[in-house]
């Protein structure tokens, strides 16, 4: 069965960038364009790993991990953000993040990152 990835970014353009990689991997994606969305979805259905942003409206990339942390300890979360200072690092460390890219970021960036997660 092919894997499936939750994708939670605001930006289009980078939604569609990390759709277009996860497809390329041979994963299939579910966009969403905010945490409230995200977190929606993942109550719906199982996911190998869960990709988001920090800063999103109605519901932030930080709440959402929380939220999803109440419910699955072990999905591996990737977060690729603008706004990585280190308080926001070591608390996403503190739930269980697997990976914190900074943006901009490149394509391999993304690609390993998402590969070297939902491979484990």
């Amino acid at each position: 069965m092919k894997k499936t990835v939750l994708v939670s970014e605001d930006d289009q353009d980078i939604a569609g960038l990390i759709q277009e990689i996860i497809g390329r991997k041979g994963y299939e994606a579910v966009l969403t364009k905010d945490g409230q969305q995200a977190y929606e979805e993942f109550k719906r259905r199982k996911y190998d790993l869960v990709v988001t942003d920090l800063k999103m409206p109605r519901l932030d990339g930080l709440s959402l991990v929380k939220l999803i942390r109440e419910t699955d300890k072990e999905v591996p979360i990737v977060i690729i953000t603008g706004y990585g200072s280190e308080k926001n690092r070591a608390l996403l460390k503190s739930y269980g993040v697997e990976k914190i890219l900074s943006k901009p970021c490149t394509v391999k960036e993304i690609s390993e990152a998402i590969g070297n997660t939902i491979g484990k």
